[in-house]
């Protein structure tokens, strides 16, 4: 664990101490175990060591209970400081943990909500990052990203037998779909085994994203790095217009994307995503 001012963090490290460091950012909800291994492990293999860890509101991190559940609703409608904290916050949390950790410079890979961070964190600490890889995210400019009406739906109205990584993963087979239900419950299992039952985690984490601001204007100011921009082009969660404006205003940024993928990962894609995330990160020279 990892104590910053408020917030203890729990994180993992992979591979050698000595190696330049990737840090991964999980998504709404998201825990470091949900991080495929092998995934990982090519990270390893190629020499680097990897950084994984719970952000605040998930996993075994602190849980920020005490301020309940946000009224999403007037968070949405403009009233962003009924939001517990925004994606500063959670960059800070980061900032925190590597600084805990005498980490300075660092190669970010974040999906989801863990991208929205990792583009905060940029935008706060450009020179503590050497690379940015950007997966299914967006920038939260007004009218890209936006989910669809089904994947809003599943968002304000869980639904147990049908979750909303099922709905918004739009698995292409019954293999597919039984791998999402399978990390659904292993991260469900950690969960209980620690003994977190926190229903408005989530909730306090959406109410973040919607309290923060645009970052699109900043983040076209800034230098150029080696940059790496993923989306699905079918993703219902987070447009892929997300991925193209994120794709636009970072300098020196590529641009890959799956015609099939929804908003997930799954293992038909992780070869080529490993490749070309080590093609970019490569471009640092270490």
């Amino acid at each position: 664990m990892s104590e910053g001012t408020q917030v203890r963090l729990c994180y993992e490290r992979t591979g050698p101490s000595d190696r330049p460091v990737v840090v991964l950012i999980h998504g709404l909800g998201g825990q470091l175990t949900d991080w495929p291994a092998p995934a990982i492990a090519r990270f390893v293999e190629a020499g680097y060591q990897v950084l994984t860890y719970d952000q605040r509101d998930s996993g075994l991190s602190t849980r920020l209970t005490s301020v309940g559940i946000p009224d999403l609703l007037s968070i949405y409608m403009g009233r962003h400081e009924l939001a517990p904290y925004t994606l500063a916050d959670m960059a800070d949390d980061l900032l925190e943990l590597l600084d805990h950790l005498e980490i300075e410079g660092v190669h970010l890979v974040g999906v989801s909500m863990g991208a929205m961070v990792a583009q905060q964190f940029l935008i706060e600490q450009p020179k503590r990052v050497l690379s940015m890889i950007s997966m299914l995210g967006t920038t939260g400019r007004a009218g890209v990203g936006q989910p669809s009406e089904m994947a809003l739906a599943a968002l304000m109205n869980p639904n147990a037998e049908e979750p909303l990584e099922l709905v918004v993963g739009r698995p292409r087979s019954m293999l597919e779909r039984q791998t999402i239900l399978d990390r659904i419950d292993r991260a469900a299992a950690r969960l209980a085994e620690a003994g977190i039952h926190d229903p408005g985690a989530t909730v306090r984490q959406l109410s973040a994203i919607l309290a923060s601001p645009d970052r699109s204007t900043v983040l076209a100011t800034l230098e150029a790095l080696p940059s790496l921009v993923v989306h699905g082009i079918i993703d219902p969660l987070v447009n892929v217009s997300g991925g193209v404006d994120t794709f636009r205003v970072l300098a020196g940024s590529r641009l890959l994307l799956f015609a099939d993928l929804g908003h997930d990962l799954p293992a038909w894609c992780w070869d080529r995503l490993a490749t070309e995330m080590l093609a970019t990160i490569g471009k640092v020279g270490g």
